[in-house]
C-alpha cells in the first residue's frame, strides 16, 4: 500500500481523536508522549484466500478494532489475537491508554478466491487532469500505486471519459498530460504492456483532437469515438455518449445481438463503457442521457454497462442498477458528489454543497460463473472542493492519502444465471425491488457542546446500519415557540461523512448554516435560547431510523465530566 500522509498530526491528543475515542474532549490533559497507530502485520492489498492480520502497539495501551469502515471507539471489540479477514474489508484499528487514543489505522483488503479469475481490469473515470505540477504527479503516482496493490497485474485499464477539464474546446493538449502522467506510472510500475482504453467525454473536446495526443490502441475510435475491443475472451464495446446516434446506433445494436447470439453466449458478459449514464439506471438516472442508448440495451441482459459524468459516489447501493441489462457507475477519479439534497459540515458551520474531496474507481474480475466488482477508495481528505473564501481547486494538495486503497462497500457479484434472457433478468439481483429495506438505528445520545467560535455543536454518535448511513435530518426548533430556528432546507440532511475512511464515530455538526455561495453569510442561533434538536438517521436508499430529540441552550456548553 502506499504510505500514510506525512502531514498527519503528530500528537493524537485532539479533540478529534477523543472524540473519536467516545471520550470527553474536556477531560483531555496534557499527554507525556503521543500514542502512536496499531501496526498491521500485513497490509492492505489482494490476496488469494483468507489473511490472518496481528496487531501490535506500544506497551501499555489497548487495541480497539472494527471490520466495517467505522472509526473505532473504546467501545468496539477490543484486540485479543489475531484477526481472520476472509472477505473484501476495511480494517481500522486505534490504541488507547486511559484518556488518550492514537490516531486511526485503516486498510483495505480484497479477498479473492484461489480460483483466479479470467480477466481483471480497471475501470476509472473523470480523471480531469491537466496539469504536471508536482502535486498532481504525487496524487496520480499514490492512485498508481494503490491500483497496483489491487490488481498487480492488470489485464486491461480504462479511463471512461472526462480525461481533461476542457470546456471551451481550446485545450485539446492537455490530452497530452494525462498520456504523460499514465505512461509514466506504467513504466515505473513495470505495466508499459497494460492495454488502456479510453472513452469521449464531455470535457474531451472532440474526438478527433483527443486522438492525436493518445497512441492508436489507447483510443482506435478516431474521428468516431466508439469501438470494439477484444481482451482475452471478453470483449468490450466502447461508445461514444456524446453523439450516440445513426451509424454509432446501428454498430452497437448489430454487434450486441451477434456476441448474444453465439452458442452459451446467454450467460457472458458483453461489456459496453460509455462516459455518460443511461436513463432510469444508476442512482435512478441522475445526470443520465440517450434514452437510445438505454433502449438498445435494454434488449440485451447480457450486456454490462459502465458509466462516469455524473461523479455520485459509488459508496451507495444505487450505483449498481439492474432492470433488463446491468448498469454500474465507475465513480471519479478527480472528485466525488452527493445528491443534491445534503449539507457538510464545512469549518464551524454546515454548507449546502456537494462536491467532495475523495476519489474512487472499480476493479473489476471475471470468472466463469460471475463477475465481481470492488469499489475502490483513491484518495479522500476531510477538506472540500471549495476554500471558505470561494476559491475552487484548493483540494487534494498533498498526496498519498489516508483512505488509499480502502473499499467504499461490500463486493457486488454479478451474475448471467439462466437458460434465457427471461431467467437471466429474473434472477438479477440488485433490481429496484431487491433494495435495501432495513432503516438504520441510533445507537447512542446526542449531545451539544460549543466549539471555540462559541458556536453550539451537535454531537451524533454514528447510527448503525446494515449497509452505510447517508445523512442525519437535523432539524432544531426553539424550544419555548416550535419555530424552527435554522434554516436548512426542507427534506435535506446533514452528510454523514461516509466518503472518509474511516467513517466518524462521532458526527460533529455544527448548528450554523452558511447561506448562498461562499463565502457567504453564516446564520447561527442565538446565545442563551433555549432550542430542541430533532435527529433522525437516512441511510443510503432513504430509509430512517426513529427520531431523539436533545434539549440545550445555544452558547452554553454542558458539563462533559463522565
Amino acid at each position: 500500500m502506499p504510505a500514510k500522509r506525512t502531514f498527519a498530526t503528530a500528537c493524537a491528543l485532539t479533540a478529534g481523536a477523543l472524540l473519536a475515542a467516545g471520550l470527553p474532549v474536556g477531560a483531555a490533559m496534557a499527554a507525556p508522549k503521543p500514542l502512536d497507530a496499531p501496526v498491521f502485520s500485513e497490509p492492505g492489498g489482494r490476496y488469494t484466500g483468507s489473511t490472518t492480520v496481528e496487531l501490535s502497539s506500544q506497551p501499555g495501551t489497548k487495541i480497539h478494532y472494527t471490520l466495517d469502515g467505522s472509526t473505532p471507539t473504546k467501545d468496539s471489540p477490543q484486540y485479543r489475537g489475531p484477526i481472520t479477514i476472509d472477505e473484501s474489508t476495511n480494517l481500522a484499528a486505534i490504541a488507547v491508554r486511559g484518556r488518550f487514543v492514537s490516531e486511526t489505522e485503516i486498510e483495505g483488503y480484497v479477498v479473492k478466491s484461489a480460483e483466479g479469475p479470467k480477466l481483471s481490469f480497471v475501470v476509472m473515470s473523470d480523471v480531469h487532469t491537466s496539469s504536471l505540477s508536482d502535486v498532481n504527479r504525487a496524487r496520480w503516482a499514490a492512485n498508481f500505486d494503490t491500483l497496483k496493490t489491487l490488481v498487480p497485474d492488470p489485464d486491461l485499464i480504462i479511463s471512461n471519459g472526462d480525461q481533461i477539464n476542457d470546456n471551451n474546446w481550446n485545450t485539446a493538449p492537455d490530452h497530452q498530460v494525462v498520456r504523460t502522467i499514465f505512461e509514466e506510472n506504467l513504466d515505473r510500475l513495470d505495466l508499459a504492456d497494460t492495454p488502456v482504453l479510453m472513452t469521449h467525454g464531455n470535457h474531451d473536446v472532440r474526438n478527433s483532437d483527443m486522438a492525436q495526443y493518445y497512441p492508436a490502441d489507447w483510443f482506435p475510435g478516431g474521428a468516431t469515438g466508439y469501438y470494439e475491443q477484444k481482451i482475452g475472451d471478453s470483449t468490450f464495446l466502447i461508445v461514444d455518449t456524446e453523439a450516440y446516434s445513426g451509424a454509432q446506433r446501428t454498430w452497437l445494436k448489430s454487434r450486441l445481438a451477434a456476441l448474444t447470439a453465439e452458442p452459451g453466449a446467454v450467460d457472458e458478459p458483453v461489456f459496453v463503457v460509455g462516459h455518460r449514464p443511461t436513463s432510469g439506471t444508476i442512482m435512478d438516472g441522475a445526470q443520465s442521457s440517450n434514452p437510445a442508448l438505454n433502449a438498445d440495451l435494454s434488449a440485451f441482459p447480457q450486456a454490462v454497462y459502465f458509466s462516469g459524468h455524473s461523479h455520485l459516489h459509488l459508496n451507495d447501493e444505487r450505483s449498481i442498477w439492474q432492470g433488463s441489462y446491468t448498469a454500474v457507475n465507475d465513480g471519479s477519479m478527480s472528485y466525488t458528489e452527493t445528491p443534491h439534497d445534503a449539507y457538510q459540515v464545512y469549518g464551524d458551520a454546515l454548507y449546502d454543497e456537494f462536491t467532495i474531496a475523495t476519489a474512487q474507481a472499480l476493479v473489476v474480475d471475471v470468472y466463469d460463473d460471475r463477475t465481481e466488482i470492488e469499489r475502490i477508495n483513491f484518495a479522500a481528505e476531510p477538506e472540500r472542493t471549495y476554500t471558505l473564501d470561494g476559491v475552487w481547486g484548493q483540494y487534494q494538495q498533498d498526496a498519498p492519502f489516508d483512505s488509499a486503497g480502502t473499499l467504499a462497500g461490500r463486493t457486488w457479484t454479478v451474475r448471467l444465471d439462466g437458460a434465457t434472457p427471461e431467467e437471466v433478468r429474473a434472477n438479477f439481483d440488485y433490481t429496484r425491488d431487491a433494495r435495501d429495506a432495513v432503516a438504520p438505528v441510533m445507537t447512542g445520545t446526542p449531545t451539544v457542546t460549543v466549539n471555540g467560535a462559541g458556536t453550539s455543536v451537535l454531537r451524533v454518535p454514528a447510527a448503525s446500519d446494515d449497509n452505510a448511513v447517508y445523512g442525519y435530518d437535523v432539524r432544531v426548533k426553539d424550544a419555548a415557540t416550535g419555530a424552527v430556528a435554522l434554516p436548512i432546507r426542507a427534506g435535506a440532511k446533514v452528510l454523514s461523512d461516509f466518503q472518509f475512511a474511516p467513517r466518524p464515530s462521532v458526527l460533529e455538526i455544527p448548528l450554523a448554516v452558511i447561506n448562498g455561495r461562499l463565502p457567504g453569510t453564516k446564520v447561527g442561533l442565538t446565545t442563551g435560547t433555549a432550542y430542541v434538536a430533532e435527529v433522525t438517521a437516512v441511510d443510503m436508499v432513504g430509509n430512517r431510523s426513529e427520531t431523539v430529540t436533545v434539549e440545550f441552550v445555544a452558547g452554553v456548553a454542558p458539563d462533559e465530566e463522565d
